[in-house]
């Protein structure tokens, strides 16, 4: 009994610092309504999106230095182009699009890593990754970024809600809100396998 009550007292631990992730979400959010009335483009929400996408990264990549596990540059190179494509405005300095040119070049950058040090080992070790509960939540992460809160911006869904005349500041904040919960829960599958991985013996 004493072992189930651990086990009960740990999960439920776990889960108090999981609630962390929404309470800074929301923090965030907060913190623009309240100085800028508004989430603009260069905001608290906007910066903590662009946080949480580049520590995920960098805990992938650390991973697959760790643990020679090429298949997880992969992944790392996936969220470092979602990072790229989240710093567009300040990449059209440049000029308009270029954000997608260095994306690009992530991308067979990060792909040449995986597959120089080991085809075999970066399918192995990519699928062992997709065989793992964090896997789990990542997709549940990716589908709140790229499938719910693009729906919750959509402008028919207002319109249809409210009318021509709605509160664009409102769908804004909605919007950009669920998209940093999602980008949330994406770090916090990172964590999780880097948790899970970092206890298992060097081979």
């Amino acid at each position: 009994m004493r072992s189930d009550v651990n086990i009960i007292l740990k999960n439920f631990s776990y889960f108090i610092l999981k609630c962390v992730l929404p309470a800074v979400v929301l923090g965030l959010i907060y913190l623009d309504i309240k100085t800028f009335g508004n989430i603009r483009e260069q905001s608290f929400v906007e910066i903590g999106q662009s946080v949480f996408l580049l520590a995920a990264s960098l805990i992938f990549m650390f991973l697959a230095n760790k643990k020679k596990a090429n298949g997880l540059w992969l992944v790392a190179g996936f969220f470092i182009c979602m990072f790229i494509r989240e710093q567009d405005a300040y990449f059209d300095d440049l000029f308009h699009g270029s954000w997608k040119y260095f994306a690009i070049a992530s991308a067979l950058l990060f792909t040449w890593k995986a597959w120089a040090a080991g085809k075999v080992n970066a399918v192995k070790t990519l699928a062992a990754y997709m065989q793992s509960p964090s896997f789990t939540t990542m997709s549940f992460g990716m589908m709140v970024v790229l499938l719910f809160s693009r729906g919750m911006g959509m402008n028919k869904l207002w319109k249809l809600a409210m009318g021509d005349g709605y509160n664009r500041v409102v769908k804004n904040i909605v919007e950009e809100g669920t998209e940093l919960f999602g980008y949330s829960i994406i770090f916090l599958a990172a964590v999780e396998y880097a948790c899970y991985l970092l206890k298992q013996k060097e081979d």
